[in-house]
């Protein structure tokens, strides 16, 4: 298949898969993801993924050399191993998945076995990220989590012996119960397994869900504010001094090894998607596929290579270049390298540094805001990230 050569924003660079289903749902996830559908609902999800695929083969001579692979969730583990497998294969069959400079899985440490582990590795994944949250047992009861320290951590030597060289894993700090002891307990635990990359989140009390009714209720108490920034400091020590690069607001990698994946959107280069509640974007506009698995399975379904892309299944969403620009700026900016301000002149006409160094003359003057003239980039300094939406508001409405 002939590959589309144009200006690198004009092809996608990542392929996104979304499998909205859960063995439970942790207290405080607001995704698109549900823990109520069996192994019939699952198949019939494949099924209608991989026509969703078949039906759109045409974008697959858009996708970029190298482009990386994503199957996000929910937990995509839950899916049986041959679901999986099958929408592998039709990625592969339609031209989606050539030679991917990565293709990463997310797997619930308590839904990974050493079979299924090596049949993911063999199927073409080479990258794992682990949603550990916590080695505290306490703290992942206290968030519904389904699995333990014990099981977080033989994932992560089942991984290995599955020969996936690449291991991520996702920690929580604020946590109900938690303390700084035991966060430094738990992330000094992880940096012993040898792991090389982990994605820090602080907690997030997401409206509508049962953590929300449960904090609002008095039932479970999170730690106080103090606490919680002492725990942000407490990360970023023990990350520095085990050789771990702060690459980005959230992520933290040793040896270079960066998500590949998640670069893309950080440098916001089009990408396509696939699955319920997927969300892809592609020259000035974002396509986001019905949320709800029996309405996606139905659509999805119903989908012909020539009604595809005005079908109900998704809802598109038209971008202003003030809008791209703004979404540039941010995402750019989240990253230590921070926003390539050439590019944005390039993509969008607009010399970032020339508009907008007034507004930015307080940041720069306080050390939270650098420019590089040589580079043409815009960052952040370590400070300036813990204020980051102050900065970003700079651009809205650009």
């Amino acid at each position: 298949m002939e590959r589309v050569k144009q200006n690198i924003w004009d092809n996608y660079h990542a392929v996104y898969v979304h499998i909205p289903f859960c063995k439970q749902k942790c207290l405080y996830c607001d995704f698109a993801s549900y823990a109520c559908f069996g192994e019939e609902e699952m198949r019939a999800y494949t099924e209608a993924l991989c026509h969703e695929i078949e039906v759109r083969v045409e974008e697959a001579s858009k996708v970029a050399a190298g482009a990386t692979i994503y199957f996000g969730g929910g937990t995509p583990s839950v899916l049986p191993i041959d679901c999986l497998e099958q929408i592998v294969a039709t990625l592969k069959a339609c031209g989606f998945w050539q030679e991917p400079a990565e293709a990463t899985i997310e797997v619930n440490p308590g839904t990974a076995d050493l079979t299924k582990l090596k049949r993911l590795r063999a199927a073409g994944f080479d990258r794992i990220s682990f949603g550990v949250q916590s080695l505290q047992d306490a703290e992942l009861r206290g968030i519904g989590r389904i699995h333990s320290a014990q099981e977080a951590l033989a994932a992560i030597d089942m991984a290995r012996a599955a020969d996936f060289g690449r291991i991520s894993c996702d920690l929580i700090y604020g946590l109900p119960g938690q303390t700084l002891a035991s966060l430094e307990n738990t992330v000094s635990r992880l940096i012993q397994t040898g792991i090389e990359h982990m994605s820090v989140y602080g907690l997030i009390v997401e409206e509508g869900t049962p953590l929300e009714r449960l904090v609002s209720s008095g039932k479970i108490l999170l730690p106080e504010e103090d606490t919680a920034a002492d725990m942000y400091e407490l990360v970023q020590s023990l990350l520095a001094k085990a050789g771990f690069e702060r690459y980005e607001i959230s992520n933290y990698a040793k040896n270079g090894q960066y998500s590949r994946h998640n670069t893309v959107y950080w440098q916001y280069h089009p990408y396509v998607a696939f699955g319920a509640a997927s969300c892809g974007m592609e020259e000035n506009c974002r396509r986001t596929a019905i949320s709800t698995v029996p309405e996606y399975i139905a659509a999805a379904k119903a989908l012909t290579p020539a009604t595809w892309s005005t079908s109900e299944l998704y809802y598109i969403e038209e971008l202003t270049p003030a809008q791209q620009l703004e979404e540039f700026m941010f995402m750019g900016l989240r990253r230590s390298v921070g926003a390539n301000l050439a590019e944005a002149r390039a993509r969008f006409g607009v010399d970032v540094w020339q508009r907008y160094q007034t507004q930015l003359a307080p940041f720069l003057e306080r050390d939270y805001v650098r420019y590089d003239a040589v580079t043409e980039r815009l960052y952040l300094t370590a400070k300036g990230m813990e204020i980051g939406n102050q900065i970003f508001t700079i651009f809205i409405d650009a």
